[in-house]
């Protein structure tokens, strides 16, 4: 492909530049759009710099001070590594096995003092037979629950059989035997 510049183009501001490859050996590229530019911040707009490290770094020291947005999908092959210089994928895998430690504690506990917390039934269905999705959501009576219902007529937010409200709310510890007041929609 023969490589052009073409001043003037789109009108008169745009300067178009055709080819396979273009190289600059300077370290900084500037992208800088005065009528664009919020109070504060450098003077200086390093969109892209050739950095000491031998590193391409994005957004040179905090210069455009909206910060970086990517739009679209995001493909990263490499390692992702945090502010804090530490591989994402490592803090995700510390986050991840604290969040399983603090839920067999709390399973401990509540087998302790013998309670179960109230699920987040979303219908009938999963209160009697619990969730077919394999989201884990027993029924009541695996938790040892005796449920009352009451009803809702013809609400408009929710569908026949759908779960209205729940007493007490989801999430709250109660003890085996406990009585769970659920408030079905019914359409007929």
């Amino acid at each position: 492909m023969p490589t052009d510049i073409k001043l003037d183009q789109q009108g008169g501001n745009w300067v178009v530049v055709e080819g396979s490859v273009l190289k600059s050996t300077a370290a900084d590229f500037m992208l800088d759009s005065p009528a664009r530019r919020g109070a504060g911040g450098s003077v200086h707009r390093r969109a892209l710099v050739h950095d000491y490290g031998d590193g391409l770094t994005l957004n040179y020291a905090n210069d455009y001070r909206g910060g970086v947005r990517v739009v679209g999908e995001l493909t990263v092959t490499g390692d992702l590594t945090l502010g804090a210089g530490l591989p994402l994928g490592a803090n995700l895998d510390a986050l991840y096995l604290r969040i399983q430690e603090l839920e067999n504690t709390v399973s401990a506990l509540v087998g302790l003092v013998e309670a179960v917390f109230i699920p987040s039934w979303r219908t009938k269905t999963e209160v009697e037979e619990g969730d077919d999705m394999g989201m884990s959501t027993p029924p009541a009576a695996d938790l040892g629950l005796t449920v009352e219902y009451a009803f809702d007529q013809r609400n408009p937010n929710f569908g026949h059989e759908d779960v209205v409200s729940i007493a007490p709310p989801p999430g709250t510890p109660v003890k085996r035997g406990s009585t769970v007041v659920v408030t079905i929609n019914l359409e007929g």
